[in-house]
């Protein structure tokens, strides 16, 4: 076992410069640390220090954790699978490789940027390059060019075959997750707009009222935070029935076993549209309802009829049916309510009060409030035959889901990356969302007791400083960590690689990729505290994780 080190492959060759190199690969210069010394003069004493800049370049990395990630793609096969399935091609001797434009959208987004220009910053990142299988890094107009290329733009390349390409590799994540019950969850996310974009147009913005901006549409398997497809849509049009098509679409292309048990929505989607299309396709759903005039007198019939029924949390519960206007029929509507005492008020000082004032009525009135009782409602439709006890504990875990728009705008470039036309924001979006699921299962590989966004993850399991060195033709690349859970990172880091080694020797070379997929799948299932080992869902009986 490696300790703090990785031995990457001798097929990792350094890249051609002026350095000599001996006959075993080695380097004349810089097979040594020590060996290696500074090619400029030094700066001032500053901080008690002196202060040397290197122009090697290509044995550091300030992405130390990138090799087991880039294992774990290597194993699974998700990017090779992704770069060679491109439709993007050049004709031009000068322009870059795919693999380098689309590798270099992986290290950008794994890294946290948000913006094209922030991509100048890995533009000497030629280790991390290298780990990937890449030539160079791409500047970020190659990148922008790469986009307009791929979403048809000068016609070369059909939009169709890059979206069937997004679609494929999207789907390719399916494998495995699917084969157990599972809950789809569809939600909305606004994205502000701050320039003249194509879609930039106003619409529901509760964030920034008034800013123009763009809707994305997406739907996801719950409790995994595993991300099936994703569209960005004008921001007025961030109504749920806008998000249907997409879903449509994915239900037609996927098997009816893998279907899930039913779909989950907040009141964006209570809406006839939405209903009588998964009533069409058997599919069951379980939808928030928006308190209406016609959902508000339904409230205040139960409250007359007290008909209430006790429900864990200390929620109570009435089912009744409800056809509101523009529903084509009565649906089973499920009433919940909780109540809540009012707490007494802070005494006011007399003083601060205008006018003169006696205190005894104040604090009166007060005790009557600190007396009241004010109920709080949730109100939810649905097909499910499911007790109506138990409905609301299947419709929390939906708030899960937020946790992930908040995750992928904020910490992964949801909230960033737009370009003037809408097809490349949309393009970028899904890409985005791509990477972010690769990471999220390998993260879920390599911890499995906490459910850990980009903001933790990141540090402890990416961002370490690493140096390259050579020695009698063998690279290894140190990585020095100064988290202060080293010896776990460490350890969780080196497990997973002897996992997916473990996995990768027990199967043939034709079927070795996929099959190492549904174990990683099958393990994260079985013992990942969030999601199988846990008490948020009983353990699916799969035989393919050890």
């Amino acid at each position: 076992m490696l300790s703090a080190k990785l031995i990457l492959n001798n097929d990792l060759e350094m890249k051609p410069d002026s350095t000599l190199t001996r006959q075993n690969g080695g380097f004349e210069k810089g097979v040594n640390d020590s060996s290696s010394e500074a090619q400029n003069s030094s700066s001032p004493r500053i901080a008690g220090v002196h202060l040397e800049w290197s122009p090697d370049h290509g044995r550091t990395s300030r992405m130390g954790g990138l090799s087991y990630f880039a294992h774990f793609l290597e194993a699974t096969g998700l990017f090779e699978d992704f770069v060679a399935s491109c439709p993007l091609f050049y004709l031009s001797n000068n322009a870059p490789k795919k693999r380098d434009v689309l590798g270099a959208i992986l290290l950008s987004v794994l890294e946290g940027q948000s913006r094209y220009a922030h991509m100048s910053s890995l533009a000497n990142a030629q280790l991390d390059a290298r780990t990937l299988g890449m030539d160079k890094i791409p500047c970020e107009d190659s990148i922008r060019t790469g986009l307009s290329k791929l979403t048809g733009a000068d016609g070369s390349i059909d939009g169709t075959a890059t979206e069937d390409w997004v679609r494929s590799s999207f789907d390719r994540l399916c494998e495995g997750c699917l084969d157990v019950p599972w809950v789809l969850d569809i939600d909305v996310t606004v994205k502000p707009l701050y320039g003249k974009q194509e879609g930039a147009v106003l619409g529901y913005n509760p964030a920034k009222p008034g800013r123009p901006s763009h809707a994305y549409h997406s739907f996801w398997v719950g409790h995994l935070r595993l991300c099936l497809g994703v569209q960005v849509r004008p921001g007025n049009e961030t109504s749920g029935s806008f998000g249907l098509e997409p879903l449509m679409q994915w239900l037609e292309r996927t098997p009816r076993a893998r279907w899930p048990e039913f779909v989950r929505g907040d009141i964006g989607y209570g809406t006839q549209t939405w209903m009588l299309e998964l009533e069409a396709h058997g599919l069951g759903y379980l939808f928030k309802l928006k308190q209406t005039k016609k959902v508000k007198e339904l409230v205040a019939l139960c409250e007359v009829n007290s008909e209430w029924e006790s429900a864990p949390g200390n929620w109570q519960h009435c089912e009744s049916r409800l056809q509101l206007t523009g529903w084509d029929r009565s649906r089973r509507v499920v009433v919940y309510r909780r109540a809540h005492r009012r707490k007494a008020k802070p005494d006011k000082r007399a003083e601060a009060l205008p006018g003169e004032c006696i205190q005894g009525e104040l604090t009166d009135l007060e005790l009557l409030e600190e007396d009241g009782l004010s109920y709080e409602y949730a109100i939810y439709v649905t097909d499910l035959d499911r007790p109506a006890s138990q409905l609301r504990a299947l419709y929390n875990p939906r708030g899960d889901n937020e946790n992930c728009y908040d995750e992928l705008k904020n910490q992964w470039g949801w909230g960033g990356f737009t370009l003037k036309d809408l097809a490349r924001s949309e393009l970028m979006a899904q890409l985005i969302a791509l990477i972010y699921n690769w990471w999220s299962i390998f993260i879920k590989l390599v911890d499995p007791l906490v459910a850990r966004e980009a903001i933790t993850s990141r540090p402890m399991y990416l961002m370490h400083t690493a140096k390259a060195r050579t020695h009698q033709s063998v690279r290894t690349l140190v990585i020095f960590c100064a988290h202060t859970q080293v010896k776990e990172i460490q350890s969780n880091l080196e497990q997973a690689a002897e996992r997916l080694t473990s996995w990768a020797s027990r199967t043939s070379e034709q079927l070795r990729k996929s099959s190492v997929w549904s174990h990683v799948i099958a393990h994260i299932l079985l013992h990942h505290q969030t999601i199988g080992a846990g008490n948020t869902r009983a353990p699916p009986t799969l035989s393919a994780a050890e």
